[in-house]
């Protein structure tokens, strides 16, 4: 007999940060963070492998005020595996063609590579000379004091 996959769930050691009804997801292992939105925040909060996807697309459809549509869900599980945000070894649902949902309704999941802090450029501190103010460390700018005195201060003459 043939085991059956499980349903997909959330990789361990990811940090989760809710912004409204979207979620940023930043993976530990990999430095990419994640911004999903609304319709993805929704699937992903319930791949904690306590749900199916029939119950996940019963959540979703709730909490968007629609019947369930589970091609929205399983569109999103898939954005989601491809982000790498899903353990291995689940079954996924089928890629299937999402026609006549309203765009508003469609999961999103954006990665951008993140640099670990120690690769992250450090700043100019105050009394020191600078170019742009953006080198300055945070609360500083780059002022000009006169004669050719340029240095990151907490407030500019």
């Amino acid at each position: 007999m043939t085991r059956k996959s499980e349903t997909p769930t959330r990789k361990d050691d990811l940090i989760v940060q809710k912004l409204g009804d979207e979620a940023i997801v930043y993976d530990r292992a990999s430095h990419r963070a994640h911004s999903l939105n609304r319709t993805a925040a929704l699937v992903f909060e319930k791949l904690d492998g306590k749900h199916d996807l029939e119950a996940v697309s019963r959540h979703v459809g709730k909490a968007l005020g629609r019947a369930s549509r589970k091609q929205i869900v399983d569109a999103a599980v898939n954005q989601l595996a491809a982000a790498d945000l899903l353990r291995p070894g689940a079954s996924l649902p089928r890629r299937s063609v999402l026609r006549g949902l309203a765009a508003g309704l469609l999961p999103v999941v954006v990665s951008i590579a993140v640099p670990p802090a120690a690769h992250a450029q450090s700043c100019t501190p105050d009394g020191l000379s600078c170019t742009y103010s953006f080198e300055c460390c945070y609360g500083l700018s780059c002022c000009d004091f006169g004669s050719g005195d340029i240095h990151c201060a907490p407030f500019c003459p």
